[in-house]
C-alpha cells in the first residue's frame, strides 16, 4: 500500500469514529468509548460509553457504563474516584436506586455484587453547541435480570452541560429523565441511600470511625454548615467536598434544583468514604408510574481551591434564582 493511500485510510477510520462540537473556547470530543469535554484546552469531564476494563482485584460483574469519569479540576487533578476497592460499584458520578421492586421482584440498582439489575450506555441522542456552552445528550437503560431474561425497566436520558467559565472553576448540569420501559411501575421503597451520587478520589478514604480530619483530609459541608455525620439525613440546597489533592486544594460542590422531587433532597453522607448522594427515598416510598417522567436536575461547581461559602453561595443564588 502506497503511504498517501495509508494515511489516507488512517485519517478516515479517525474521522469515523471522533467527532468534534465547538462552543467558543469549549471542546467536544466524542469517540467509540467516551465524550470528552475540555475548556481553553483544559479537561473538563470525560463521560463513559464503553464500560472500561475492571482493576485488578475487581470482578467483572462490577463493570459498568453510562457515568462521568473522570471528572477533572482546574489545575488537572481527578477528583473523582471509579472502581474503588472498598466498594467497587462506586462510579464517579453516576445515579442508581436501591431498595427498589419491578414485576414483582425485588430490585438493587446501586450494589451490582448482587447480580440483578445493572445500568448501562445505550446510545448519544444529540449533542450541541450554544455561545458559551456544550452539551450532549445520551440514553441509559435500567436492566433487571441476567442473560436472555434480562429485561429494560427504566430508560433514563442524561443531558450533560458544562459551560463556559473563568480559569479559577468549572461548571456542568446533568438532568436525567427517567421513563419506564414497560408497564410496568418502578416502585423506590423507603432506604438510607440511593440516587445520584458522587464518588471522590482514593486520595480521601479514611479510616472507619476515624473522626479527627488531618491537614488537607476529606471535608463535607453543606449550606447550613453541617460535617459528614451531623449533615447525613439532612435536606441541604448543597453539598461541598474539599480537601488536598496531590497537595492542591481542590472542591466539588453539589447543587439540587429546587425543581426536583421532594427538593431539598435529603442527603447521604458517608462517614469515612469518600462519597455522597441525593437520597429521595429517605423521605419515603414513591413510584415512577408508566406514561410519567422522573426528572431531576442537579448543577456542579469544581475548584482549585478550598471551599469558599459565599463563592459556593453566589453560584446557588444564580442558579436556583436564574431570572434576577
Amino acid at each position: 500500500m502506497k503511504p498517501f493511500t495509508t494515511a489516507l485510510c488512517i485519517l478516515l477510520f479517525s474521522l469515523s469514529i471522533t467527532s468534534q462540537v465547538r462552543g467558543g473556547e469549549l471542546n467536544l470530543i466524542e469517540t467509540d468509548d467516551t465524550i470528552r469535554i475540555t475548556s481553553r484546552g483544559k479537561p473538563v469531564l470525560e463521560y463513559v460509553k464503553t464500560a472500561r476494563p475492571v482493576p485488578e482485584g475487581v470482578e467483572p460483574h462490577f463493570s459498568r457504563s453510562g457515568y462521568i469519569h473522570p471528572v477533572y479540576t482546574p489545575t488537572g487533578q481527578e477528583i473523582s474516584g471509579d472502581y474503588p476497592l472498598d466498594h467497587a460499584h462506586q462510579h464517579a458520578l453516576f445515579f442508581a436506586w436501591t431498595k427498589s421492586k419491578f414485576d414483582g421482584k425485588e430490585i438493587d440498582f446501586w450494589n451490582q455484587a448482587k447480580q440483578s439489575a445493572g445500568i448501562e450506555f445505550r446510545e448519544v441522542v444529540n449533542v450541541s453547541r450554544e455561545e458559551n456552552l456544550v452539551s450532549f445528550s445520551v440514553k441509559h437503560a435500567f436492566t433487571v435480570g441476567t442473560g436472555d431474561e434480562r429485561v429494560d425497566a427504566v430508560h433514563e436520558i442524561w443531558t450533560v452541560t458544562v459551560h463556559l467559565t473563568s480559569d479559577d472553576h468549572f461548571l456542568f448540569d446533568v438532568e436525567s429523565v427517567q421513563t419506564c420501559a414497560s408497564d410496568q411501575p418502578l416502585i423506590l421503597e423507603e432506604y438510607h441511600y440511593g440516587g445520584m451520587a458522587f464518588r471522590g478520589s482514593d486520595q480521601w478514604l479514611k479510616e472507619k470511625d476515624e473522626r479527627s480530619p488531618k491537614a488537607g483530609d476529606l471535608e463535607f459541608l453543606t449550606d447550613e454548615g453541617k460535617d459528614r455525620w451531623e449533615g447525613n439525613h439532612t435536606r441541604p440546597n448543597w453539598v461541598a467536598m474539599t480537601g488536598k489533592l496531590d497537595a492542591q486544594d481542590v472542591s466539588f460542590v453539589a447543587y439540587c434544583s429546587p425543581e426536583n422531587f421532594r427538593a431539598p433532597q435529603h442527603v447521604r453522607l458517608h462517614p469515612n468514604k469518600p462519597y455522597f448522594c441525593f437520597a429521595p427515598a429517605v423521605a419515603g416510598e414513591f413510584t415512577i408510574q408508566p406514561g410519567q417522567k422522573y426528572a431531576s436536575r442537579y448543577r456542579y461547581l469544581v475548584t482549585s481551591e478550598a471551599a469558599d461559602v459565599s463563592i459556593i453561595q453566589r453560584h446557588w443564588n444564580e442558579y436556583s434564582n436564574p431570572n434576577q
